[in-house]
């Protein structure tokens, strides 16, 4: 998720709706009984210790032939034990927060730094991860010698060769890369955001991006990665009519991911499943890419609350068939830009898994 605070605003205006009514005390009767019995058993051993055994969302991902992501991984995470510990037992997935970013790994034209990503895909290679490269385009992070370029040609063969040289040399590696986050304006409406690669290359900056990206790796999954859309109706079209578009021009995509952000409220039933049939006609597959929910504060009971709205939001996605989803994180401890009030995420800042960590588990258990 780019650091624009306005994403927030949108979203809780929109999200109100959804909530109203759904502030219900508790959770389905089947997370509760399962999560008790798992919470009474951390109480009475170490919590890490059982996380590490039976209760984790890679076994259930495994069960459900998914993948089970924790998405903004800063390297620097894994100085703490207790984050390295619990991402490489509970996750099956990752991928980077910043790192692959411009900013992050080529901060002076043609000079690149790999340490930091090279300690995520030696980390992940280590306790048997794939690695989701997120962030070849978006709308924040570029130096300023990239913004000085205004010549089209010039700026495609800087494009040329910042893929060439990240994806040749996580080729096997990295299986799947955003190739453009959030091209669109955040509100929807007005087409495609005048971010620095739009200004120079105009609209079709975005099918130049998948076809360099397929010519570095022609193996790799290519994703457009974008927000907000499972709430606004008008800037969900618009993001069907940009990836329909590509799709008949011929342009190498294969994925669409929503974001997946609900910092207020739960999308309209039906929404993620009528997405997935549309893509999934145009021969694109669908993932959820960054997904966290804001507890409620009004909620008779906030963390009950805030699993019920991760339990319908993934039993939908992986009952329409969605098998690729990543979290924004995985603990508060770790939770980006939002307020700390949030608490957006399936473990609490000292790693214990919440309610909503047994909502995955029950959705994939209801695949059986």
């Amino acid at each position: 998720m780019e650091s624009r605070r306005s994403a927030i605003r949108v979203e809780r205006s929109r999200g109100a709706q959804s909530t109203s009514g759904n502030a219900r005390g508790g959770g389905p009767r089947r997370n509760r009984r399962r999560g008790s019995r798992c919470v009474g058993a951390l109480v009475l051993v170490a919590v890490l210790a059982l996380v590490a055994s039976a209760c984790t969302l890679r076994t259930e991902a495994h069960n459900a032939r998914a993948l089970i992501g924790a998405g903004a991984t800063n390297p620097s995470f894994l100085d703490d034990p207790d984050f390295a510990r619990v991402l490489g037992q509970q996750f099956n997935s990752l991928s980077p927060e910043n790192e692959l970013k411009w900013s992050f790994n080529e901060p002076q034209q043609g000079v690149f730094d790999f340490t930091k990503l090279d300690r995520l895909v030696t980390y992940a290679q280590k306790h048997d991860m794939a690695v989701k490269g997120h962030g070849l385009i978006s709308g924040c992070c570029n130096p300023a010698w990239l913004q000085q370029i205004k010549d089209p040609n010039a700026l495609r063969a800087a494009m040329t060769t910042h893929f060439d040289t990240l994806m040749t040399r996580y080729a096997g590696k990295v299986d799947r890369w955003d190739v453009v986050t959030e091209p669109l304006s955040i509100a929807g409406g007005t087409g495609l955001s005048p971010n620095d690669f739009f200004n120079v290359l105009g609209p079709g900056y975005v099918a130049d991006a998948f076809r360099i990206a397929h010519a570095a790796d022609s193996n790799a999954k290519l994703f457009l990665n974008e927000s907000l859309v499972e709430f606004n109706a008008t800037k969900r079209q618009e993001l069907y009519d940009l990836v329909s578009g590509l799709v008949a021009d011929g342009v190498p995509i294969h994925g669409v991911g929503l974001e997946m952000h609900l910092f207020g409220g739960r999308p309209e039933k039906g929404v993620i499943t009528d997405m997935v049939k549309v893509y999934r006609a145009l021969g694109v597959e669908v993932a959820i890419t960054e997904m966290d929910a804001f507890v409620n504060p009004n909620a008779a009971n906030p963390l009950e609350d805030q699993a019920e709205t991760y339990l319908q939001v993934l039993t939908e996605a992986l009952e329409a068939g969605i098998r690729d989803i990543s979290f924004w994180g995985f603990t508060d401890k770790y939770h980006g830009i939002w307020p700390e009030s949030a608490q957006p995420l399936p473990f609490d800042a000292n790693y214990q898994p919440k309610p909503a960590f047994w909502a995955f588990r029950d959705a994939a258990a209801s695949l059986r």
